[in-house]
């Protein structure tokens, strides 16, 4: 067990998580830009045409700077410390066709997506607590206008699934797996991811429920990825469960995803025995424990912003050692032959 390169590992994750929104605010003002959140002023069904592609415009660039803030730091860090190209973030199709990626993105999402399905039917049907304000007034204004599923369209069924898969389980995930093995990495992803949304952290019914049903559901993605080494399946996957539904559709879906659970349930099986075969309990603890923690914290306290710059740096210099010390063992090994 290398316990520097897996300090490393979750002491690079954990920093870029924060050090890369506090690096786009700093660039924003310098690039002379204006980014607001337009969920803050969702706050009835009554929401015009017009604001709703204005929300989606600022919403849109928001995402964009979330996510460049990320990577700006994640690109040239991952490709110095393993001079890899964007396939190993999962941006390849792994050798497989299309179709078959496509494919069988279907009974994976059946088999993952079914309790947050059901979860949302539920409430159609008996109020299990309210929500965030902005979601609340998106469920209750109409869907017969195009400006909505426009909105939609970023915020929640298309790009939404590409930006989150792609650093969630392109990065994350993969780069603690390099270190502390694929079964701990989606468990430390997977909590990261859930407890990121913080419109989720509400004590009733409702956002209980559906917290359980989105773990339920990055595990599930976590270990596809393990799996596939792609991210297709996933992001088709995160899509379809994204999408709005009313309760009709919700109802097809539910019926199904649950005869698509019970289709591929062995099959997932033993794929989920395969990837946690050689995975430690106490890493699973471990890392779940620092994904929920970071994710609160950072939600909560802005100075933890400068924590994770020193994290980083630290991470960096962690990584130079260990080169430092895999060039000399080199080194000394040809000295030896």
């Amino acid at each position: 067990m290398n316990v520097r390169g897996r300090i490393a590992a979750l002491l690079e994750v954990l920093g870029v998580y924060v050090a890369g929104q506090f690096l786009i605010t700093l660039l924003i003002p310098v690039l002379g830009l204006q980014i607001t959140n337009p969920l803050q002023n969702i706050t009835t069904a009554e929401i015009s045409d017009a604001e709703l592609l204005a929300a989606t415009r600022h919403f849109f660039l928001l995402l964009v700077a979330q996510y460049a803030g990320w990577f700006l730091l994640i690109i040239p860090i991952n490709w110095w410390h393993r001079r890899r190209g964007f396939a190993a973030y999962g941006l390849t199709r792994a050798g497989r066709s299309w179709q078959t990626l496509l494919v069988s993105a279907l009974p994976r999402a059946a088999l993952v997506g079914w309790p947050a399905v059901g979860v949302n039917l539920v409430d159609t049907v008996y109020d299990l607590g309210p929500t965030v304000p902005w979601r609340q007034a998106l469920f209750d204004t109409s869907w017969r206008r195009w400006e909505f599923w426009l909105f939609m369209a970023v915020a929640s069924y298309a790009f939404i699934p590409f930006v989150e898969e792609w650093f969630y389980r392109g990065y994350v995930q993969r780069r603690l797996a390099e270190d502390w093995g694929d079964g701990p990495a989606i468990v430390g992803t997977s909590l990261l991811f859930v407890f990121a949304h913080g419109q989720y952290l509400i004590l009733n019914a409702y956002n209980i429920s559906l917290i359980v049903g989105l773990l339920m559901l990055a595990v599930g993605f976590g270990v596809v990825f393990a799996w596939t080494r792609s991210l297709i399946p996933v992001m088709v996957g995160h899509a379809i469960i994204n999408m709005p539904m009313t309760p009709f559709w919700q109802c097809v879906i539910l019926a199904a995803s649950l005869v698509g659970a019970v289709i591929v349930a062995r099959r997932a099986a033993v794929v989920v025995k395969d990837v946690f075969s050689r995975a430690s309990v106490m890493a699973c603890v471990v890392l779940g424990i620092a994904g929920i923690a970071w994710a609160i914290v950072s939600q909560r306290i802005d100075a933890v912003k400068y924590l994770a710059v020193i994290m980083v740096v630290v991470a960096v210099g962690l990584h130079v050692i260990e080169r430092r010390r895999l060039l000399t063992c080199a080194r000394r090994d040809m000295l030896a032959s």
